[in-house]
């Protein structure tokens, strides 16, 4: 899975919502690691991520600290919610009438999920 900085112009809806979703993640956990690759079927959108997890959180996990880990990240997310349901609203050009994240510390993967107003315009 890569999301890399498609040009906004040419790629597809699902390599931006990527796209922004692995940058919010690189701002708020300051981890370079992570890729995601997006699906949307029909009102649905689904962001799958890899390698999600800091040094320091990889290093948690190990010593069977993951589960606080987990629990610490979701709470997070769900407070910052607004920025990823913002992302996906301007790149859609739908309302995101729900949000709902998970991480699993092993083996070191999340998924966003977002359930939309209407189905995207395939040419957005």
């Amino acid at each position: 899975m890569n999301a890399e900085h498609p040009d906004s112009s040419s790629a597809s809806v699902t390599d931006r919502i990527s796209a922004a979703i692995v940058d919010l993640y690189r701002a708020m956990y300051g981890d370079e690691q992570t890729t995601a690759v997006t699906y949307i079927n029909d009102k649905v959108v689904v962001c799958v991520l890899e390698n999600i997890l800091t040094a320091e959180e990889a290093g948690q996990t190990a010593s069977s600290e993951g589960e606080d880990e987990k629990f610490s990240r979701i709470e997070f997310q769900q407070r910052t919610e607004a920025d990823f349901k913002r992302a996906v609203e301007q790149i859609t050009g739908c309302k995101v009438t729900a949000a709902l994240t998970t991480n699993q510390p092993t083996p070191d993967v999340a998924c966003e999920l977002f359930f939309l107003d209407e189905a995207p315009a395939a040419d957005r």
